[in-house]
């Protein structure tokens, strides 16, 4: 379908993203996908992102078009299924500075069952948990056939060796701090801006660990946008009172 990130493949059957894209040709977090694509066009040129959590790729194309041709996403979905919408797109889209990553972000290198849903079926697929149990509820039972079992990869941000990171989001559905364990080094070397889903994670700990390394955090929807120390005199966030 023809979105304002360009076209894109999507599922139908998604009542979330599809259904706001559907309606309004924009992703249904689209002033935070502005947000950040205002924030990369202040970084130095061809910079480097990483999208952890990509969903269908909403945050992907957009940042891609930001980057430019000699920059380069590298976005990272574990479920299948979404991570073959968002290559599909970036096709569509003519894009060649996105590198799509079937892959789960974590603590340590490894591998992760893949949760059982019907894709043919209504779902929020971006809300879809990856451990042993969904805890937030679906409108779909989780499948346990023995015959449909699939692992996926997990690997480390700090597996890659990033000399440069410009921008890292992370929408991993309560492993944000497994993510941020497997980046830490790239983190202390590279000193990205970050946008990081609190929402099923422990708040105060996420909050205390992000502070820890240096950032300064402001609320936006149910993520902190952290600006380390040194950004600060390239740009502010006016609007937003800092987490204390």
């Amino acid at each position: 379908m023809p979105t304002v990130y360009g076209q894109m493949l999507v599922n139908r059957n998604d009542i979330n993203q599809t259904n706001a894209l559907f309606k309004t040709g924009q992703a249904i977090d689209h002033p935070e996908i502005e947000l950040l694509a205002t924030i990369l066009s202040l970084a130095p040129p061809d910079p480097i992102v990483v999208d952890v959590g990509a969903n269908i790729g909403t945050y992907t194309l957009r940042l891609a078009a930001v980057a430019g041709p000699r920059g380069r996403v590298h976005c990272f979905e574990p479920q299948r299924i979404l991570c073959n919408m968002i290559a599909g797109s970036t096709v569509l889209n003519g894009l060649t500075n996105v590198i799509c990553h079937t892959m789960a972000v974590g603590a340590r290198e490894g591998a992760l069952e893949v949760p059982q849903f019907d894709y043919h079926r209504p779902l929020n697929f971006g809300s879809i948990e990856f451990g042993p149990e969904q805890r937030e509820p679906l409108d779909q039972p989780r499948g346990h056939d023995p015959l449909l079992r699939e692992f996926v990869p997990v690997t480390t941000l700090d597996r890659f060796g990033f000399t440069r990171l410009d921008l890292m989001k992370i929408d991993a559905e309560g492993m944000e701090d497994d993510v941020l364990t497997g980046a830490t080094e790239t983190i202390k070397r590279c000193r990205p801006v970050l946008y990081v889903e609190f929402q099923k994670s422990d708040y105060v700990a996420l909050k205390t660990r992000l502070q820890g390394l240096g950032y300064t955090l402001y609320p936006v929807q149910m993520n902190f946008l952290g600006v380390p120390a040194e950004l600060s005199q390239r740009f502010s966030v006016r609007g937003i009172a800092p987490v204390s």
